[in-house]
């Protein structure tokens, strides 16, 4: 076991000197510093930082810059999202079994996958490029930028679980991920407002510039966070051989699809794909909706959203604290019913505006303060799923005996990517029948049913899924206390407690969670990949 003194960022450097050097190596649990917090935060760079920016604007500006339709523009977002939601599983399944080989063995299972991400991110101010190529190019680009995202982002969520066991830690190690995430939106939105009000709004070399620093902060997150994380170290995983590709595969399938047989992850899933819905209306339609429907630039949008960015990274001191106190369904279900009724006032403005009841100055004006209360709500229900994923691993090792962290993520992931191409793909046909007028560079005069489409858009997909989300709410059981339940449950029976000696109230729990009559759990069941090293406990 290592030292747990505090662990210096000088010390990074020096591992960093050995990993380019290929000498690194699997860290070994130790103590989490205020170092290893921020370290780890930097991985929320990518989603907030990355998605905020490529996410929004790569529709607007491939069919506005690039001549390519809206279908098409449709096309290459949509295809890169359907990749990333096969890369999921398959990423979740190979992080898993990686230390079965050399690779995995030298620089981990878990943080190999986040080194190879490093390179990929460079793809992304190519894709804002103006180029002859047409649409081949663009889909190109695209998908190795969103495989080096599925990288790292599937790795992310198991390391907070194999860093540490607390429940508390977990939480705030997950927290600071939506920090950081939220700095970087702070930051992108500075940086969207200066790259469009100095270079142009029509420029395209406006995307290009902003998406190179983008790329920068990417990369500079990705390598602070494979030196200051480590992870589960070979002896302390479960070995799962796999004989050949077709048990690999075999093995993959089962795994993937057994997730869902856990209660407690259905019922999270349930409440969190509403919310995670709505949430891709709004990243499909958020670009179209400034310009179009509220009639106000991309620079002042950006600009204007600054106090919104620093709402939602100050904002975290509150809904970190409310999830270890309250747990999840009060905290939740009051962000997601804050997110509708904000959707519902965004949409009203922008009604008002295109059908000439109130000015675009009173808009400009309205814009930033309801933006800074959405960005309130939307860090909550962001946050709050995403914390709850760390505990279903401890409800899996109930069922299995198995740390699953991995396949886990993976599953996630692919409901939320499967999720999220529907919608931009569906997105960008609906709104290629409202009359979208695809451009190449010159301002056309968009029809009224551009606007009136897409403000319909915004209060079905979002405010009625926001209701919903609120709704199912009601069913999350899985808190700090259950949990605490469920992990010492299977503790008492890894370190030889007989099952038939349970508590009445730790059953019910168990039961409950899992969704299995307490006889069935401890691997007495046929739920994932049927491991021969796994004996079903006494």
């Amino acid at each position: 076991m290592r030292s747990t003194a505090r662990w210096q960022p000088w010390d990074a450097i020096t591992k960093g000197w050995l990993i380019m050097a290929g000498l690194s190596w699997v860290g070994k649990k130790r103590k989490i510093t205020y170092w290893t917090r921020f370290g780890y935060g930097m991985g929320g760079l990518l989603n907030s930082g990355a998605l905020t920016f490529t996410h929004t604007y790569l529709i607007m500006f491939v069919s506005t810059e690039c001549g390519l339709s809206a279908g098409e523009a449709a096309i290459i977002a949509s295809a890169a999202i359907y990749l990333d939601a096969v890369l999921a599983p398959l990423m979740g399944f190979f992080s898993d079994n990686f230390y079965a080989t050399r690779l995995g063995r030298r620089f981990g299972r878990r943080r190999f996958w986040i080194l190879a991400a490093i390179p990929m991110m460079v793809a992304e101010p190519l894709i804002f490029l103006v180029t002859p190529f047409g649409f081949g190019y663009y889909l190109v680009c695209y998908l190795i930028y969103n495989v080096g995202y599925s990288f790292a982002s599937t790795s992310l969520v198991p390391l907070a679980i194999e860093m540490t066991d607390d429940f508390q830690e977990r939480g705030y190690l997950t927290g600071m991920k939506r920090v950081f995430g939220n700095v970087t939106g702070f930051l992108m939105a500075a940086l969207t407002a200066f790259g469009f009000g100095v270079f142009g709004e029509d420029n395209p070399h406006s995307y290009f510039i902003i998406a190179c620093i983008n790329a920068s902060i990417m990369i500079f997150g990705l390598v602070t966070l494979y030196l200051s994380t480590w992870e589960k170290t070979v002896d302390e995983v479960a070995e799962e051989k796999i004989v050949n590709v077709w048990e690999g595969i075999k093995k993959l399938v089962i795994d993937v699809l057994s997730t869902f047989r856990n209660k407690a992850f259905r019922r999270l899933l349930y409440t969190w794909m509403p919310s995670q819905f709505a949430a891709s209306v709004w990243s499909a339609a958020y670009s179209y909706f400034i310009v179009y429907t509220l009639g106000i630039t991309k620079a002042w949008a950006s600009g204007s959203e600054m106090p919104g960015k620093i709402v939602a990274i100050v904002c975290m001191a509150i809904w970190v604290p409310l999830l270890v106190k309250k747990g999840f369904h009060k905290p939740y279900w009051f962000a997601v019913i804050g997110a509708a009724v904000s959707m519902a006032v965004f949409v009203t403005f922008g009604v008002l505006q295109f059908t000439d009841a109130i000015p675009v100055a009173a808009v400009m004006v309205a814009y930033p303060i309801v933006f800074c209360v959405w960005k309130f709500f939307y860090a909550g229900f962001q946050y709050l799923p995403d914390a709850m994923l760390n505990y279903v691993p401890d409800v899996d090792e109930l069922i299995t005996l198995r740390r699953r962290e991995g396949v886990y993520s993976a599953s996630q992931r692919l409901v939320q990517q499967l999720l999220q191409a529907i919608v931009t793909t569906v997105f960008g046909f609906v709104l290629l029948a409202s009359g979208f007028i695809s451009t190449k560079g010159q301002h056309v005069e968009q029809p009224i049913s551009v606007p009136v489409t897409i403000a319909i858009t915004l209060l079905v997909g979002c405010c009625v899924m926001f209701i919903l989300s609120a709704v199912l709410s009601h069913f999350l059981t899985l808190d700090k206390d259950t949990c605490a339940v469920v992990t010492g449950e299977v503790e008492r029976v890894k370190n030889g407690g007989l099952m038939k000696d349970v508590k009445p109230e730790v059953r019910r729990v168990c039961e409950d969670l899992s969704g299995l009559k307490y006889e069935q759990c401890f691997a007495h069941n046929n739920i994932g990949y049927q491991e021969e090293e796994i004996t079903p406990a006494a």
